[in-house]
């Protein structure tokens, strides 16, 4: 039996009932998910990559939140249709303003932690959404269950351009003026 979809929320909606709701939500288009907690892999992971970023943002202009913070893609004063609201695992905002307190819309580094719940989002329709932001430089898709990173990262002539990385390897956030690597990412994590 197919469920009937439920009402549009409207950006304003969305954004007015995110600060109560006792769940995370992301919001596509006009219809709202709840967010599944992650596992304590998936965290450690998530963290390893904040404090690898936090510590190069030190005395730079740059802003790196861990899971808490909404993204925002699409233009605002556009229809609700075409908006969308999500809660990267990593995000990292350098030389912006702050467009409001509780959302960013020019991340130059993007992380997702991949779990199975949300793998095909992550690996599709983020991918998707995420690099048509101009000021995104690099995006990262992270296994929590093998030492595994899909590196999306846009070239000096604006083109996307991708590596996989497994065991090893080092990852260049030109943004920060700094690299992480694989063993770094993954800390603590398989020990």
């Amino acid at each position: 039996m197919v469920k009937p979809v439920a009402k549009p929320m409207s950006v304003a909606e969305y954004l007015s009932s995110e600060q109560v709701s006792p769940v995370r939500r992301e919001y596509v288009g006009g219809q709202v998910y709840a967010m599944a907690g992650g596992s304590s892999r998936h965290n450690r992971v998530a963290g390893n990559i904040h404090a690898l970023c936090w510590q190069m943002a030190q005395g730079r202009p740059c802003r790196v939140y861990l899971e808490g913070m909404k993204l925002r893609v699409g233009r605002e004063g556009s229809y609700d249709t075409e908006q969308a609201f999500y809660y990267p695992d990593v995000m990292v905002v350098c030389d912006k303003l702050l467009p409001d307190e509780y959302y960013e819309t020019e991340p130059c580094i993007l992380v997702e932690v991949l779990s199975p719940s949300t793998a095909s989002v992550d690996l599709r329709e983020k991918y998707l959404e995420y690099t048509r932001l101009p000021s995104l430089r690099t995006y990262l898709v992270v296994d929590q269950d093998t030492l595994f990173v899909r590196h999306w990262y846009r070239d000096e002539a604006g083109h996307w351009n991708h590596q996989d990385l497994t065991g090893d390897g080092n990852i260049p956030l030109p943004c920060l003026d700094g690299q992480i690597t694989l063993p770094q990412i993954y800390r603590g994590v398989f020990e």
